[in-house]
């Protein structure tokens, strides 16, 4: 009898696990529509924003379970020629990099095509954030294969069915570069008031090509007087904010982009601006002291002023011009940044070439004069450190 119970109970165990078993087989089995097959499956890689770490970190079921918002990676690169699938069991939003594209009924397959989305957005991982019922147990995200690759995808995102419905954008960056304007404008009004007359002949292209030694601006202004010292400021400022922007683009030009804060708030990104300044007023007026002591050797000495004043000015409407449009493309986020990243020292390397030409021709003095002097003191306080530049630029 006793024997009897003991083999009851132990039949009765093992017939308990053999249909624990195939029911947890049973539900993890997934059946995407027929024409697909599922290559990966997003399950255990659901992300939950974090505020804490102002971060994405993985969905743990425990803390997390009552979350209406889940997110995932898709690396676009190594998924090209698959699809996307998505199902849930209620209804549910769809986004893409926080944009909104659109409301998804319970129970039906969404298709994404992963080289329309690549061609898209250019970018090499996609976030993909959901927002529906609480937890991930009714969400599936599957990347598939199509067996047939002659259909074409009814479902699929495209440019003609966005909603172009994005949230409001909080980048620090846009409000560190408002912020940067007001102190820009504040120091531009604070040198018109101090010297009217300096200020207005500084801004004008013209002066840059004046060459009567009656008439100079050397002669009223000199490189260490309040007038060329605040412009110098302006123009570290700009060569900084400039920097900066390129470096929030991923085009780190001079390795900037090692000097800046990781994930940088308003805050933080007015502190590099401040360093990146200071670094750049100093290196102007270390090329001053080099232009002195090469026109001391050369017996250039009263030319030294000139020509770094011309420097200043003329990087001062360079850099202006450069700054308004990084001003104008901070808010705009265009794709093409991406593109011309290649060719972004080309404006630059420009510039500096024709104000060699321009300095050279402007600078000849009156009288008999040996220009070979000329030109290699020019070669000196342009050209080298141009060529320094273009070295560790990129």
């Amino acid at each position: 009898m006793k024997k009897s119970i003991f083999l009851f109970i132990f039949w009765a165990f093992t017939t308990s696990l053999i249909l624990a078993g195939t029911s947890s087989f049973a539900a993890a089995r997934i059946n995407p529509p027929e024409q697909f097959f599922p290559v990966y499956n997003y399950q255990n890689d659901w992300l939950v924003y974090n505020s804490q770490y102002k971060n994405y970190v993985p969905f743990t079921q425990d803390l997390n379970d009552g979350s209406k918002y889940v997110s995932a990676y898709i690396n676009l690169i190594k998924n090209r020629n698959y699809f996307i699938l998505y199902k849930s069991e209620v209804k549910s939003y769809l986004f893409l990099e926080g944009a909104l594209q659109k409301e998804m009924k319970e129970e039906q397959w969404v298709i994404l095509n992963v080289d329309s989305l690549y061609k898209i957005y250019k970018k090499d991982e996609l976030l993909l954030t959901v927002y529906g019922g609480p937890g991930i147990g009714d969400k599936t995200l599957l990347i598939c294969h199509e067996r047939k690759t002659n259909e074409n995808i009814a479902d699929g995102v495209g440019a003609s069915n966005f909603i172009n419905i994005k949230p409001i954008s909080f980048s620090p960056l846009g409000n560190f570069a408002v912020l940067v304007v007001i102190l820009l404008l504040i120091l531009n009004a604070w040198i018109f008031n101090l010297n009217p007359m300096a200020f207005v002949r500084l801004i004008n292209p013209m002066e840059f090509i004046r060459n009567d030694p009656r008439d100079l601006l050397s002669k009223l202004n000199k490189p260490y007087s309040n007038s060329i010292i605040f412009f110098v400021i302006i123009v570290s400022m700009l060569c900084s904010f400039v920097l900066i922007f390129l470096a929030e683009n991923k085009i780190n030009l001079f390795s900037v982009g090692n000097v800046l804060s990781d994930k940088p708030n308003v805050v933080q990104l007015l502190g590099d601006f401040f360093l990146l300044s200071s670094i750049f007023f100093l290196l102007y007026y270390a090329k001053y002291i080099l232009m002195v002591m090469v026109g001391n050797m050369l017996n250039l000495d009263k030319l030294v002023d000139v020509v770094f004043i011309k420097i200043v000015q003329s990087s001062y409407l360079f850099y202006v011009a450069i700054f308004l449009l990084a001003f104008m493309l901070t808010f705009n986020e265009p794709a093409w940044i991406e593109t011309v990243k290649p060719f972004v020292l080309f404006p630059f390397l420009l510039f500096y070439s024709i104000r060699f030409v321009g300095l050279y021709m402007v600078s000849i003095p009156q009288g008999t004069f040996i220009n070979l002097y000329l030109f290699s003191y020019l070669c000196v306080i342009e050209i080298i450190p141009l060529i320094i530049g273009i070295k560790f630029a990129l």
